[in-house]
């Protein structure tokens, strides 16, 4: 494996926001021994790399070497020092992005006008920051039914509904964790099978069902676990970040 790409939110952190010791070390491990880090997150990038930082792994450390944020902008680490967007890549995509927010709109209206489901959503403040329509509903069950509603409306409009538990973003179709890591992987010239893909939510599907190398923890959606093992990948016996580390050592042999 020459890439190890990790969700952050349930896999490379735990509920407190914390990445295990053994975890970190073995990170630091491979990226010494020249593997490549990647993150791979729908957290903007200032909070991505600021709990990397709050849990001491500072640019110095060497990685992640890329940071795939907003399931779409791409940054690269810098001489051990900073990250660097890649430009113009990032802002036309974000450019992209806004300009589909009319529609996004308009199909969380459609689920509340005709389907009267519950949620809440970002409000224009959030969604220009941000780029796209969000919305969060009380429950999974109820996120589950909202994507099924909404993905044809979506498709039609030329976004695509992308659910992380109980949440629902409606995204440009050239946006997601899938194409940002495609992207990546060509950038370094590598093929799929020498990747490591952890996920464990729905957002992370399309990149664990794609031809790379697949894994996902314990805590994982009942359906990422089956979707997993189908694609002959592992699942850990532990959570979160300590299942990481769990995968690490079997792949790696640590």
């Amino acid at each position: 494996m020459k890439l190890i790409a990790l969700d952050l939110d349930g896999t490379l952190i735990n509920r407190d926001s914390s990445i295990s010791e053994r975890t970190r070390q073995y990170l630091q491990h491979l990226a010494d021994s020249g593997r490549w880090i990647s993150l791979v997150t729908g957290r903007p990038y200032e909070e991505a790399s600021g709990l990397m930082e709050r849990n001491g792994i500072l640019p110095s450390a060497g990685f992640p070497h890329y940071l795939i944020c907003e399931e779409r902008d791409i940054y690269s680490l810098i001489d051990k020092n900073h990250y660097k967007p890649w430009e113009p890549r990032n802002s036309e995509l974000f450019a992209a992005e806004l300009a589909l927010l009319p529609e996004g709109n308009a199909i969380a209206q459609r689920l509340a006008r005709e389907h009267r489901l519950r949620f809440f959503m970002n409000n224009l403040v959030f969604q220009e920051r941000r780029g796209f329509v969000e919305i969060v509903f009380p429950t999974r069950d109820e996120a589950r039914e909202g994507l099924m509603r909404a993905a044809e409306w979506a498709e039609a409009a030329g976004l695509k509904a992308i659910r992380n538990n109980r949440g629902l973003a409606l995204r440009h179709m050239q946006v997601g964790k899938l194409p940002a890591l495609r992207v990546l992987v060509e950038h370094l010239g590598i093929a799929p099978d020498e990747v490591l893909v952890m996920g464990d939510s729905h957002n992370d599907l399309a990149m664990l069902t794609a031809g790379f190398q697949a894994a996902t923890t314990a805590n994982a959606d009942p359906e990422i676990k089956a979707a997993v093992l189908e694609a002959g990948g592992c699942v850990s016996f532990q959570n979160a970040s300590d299942g990481v580390a769990e995968v690490l050592q079997r792949v790696f042999q640590l």
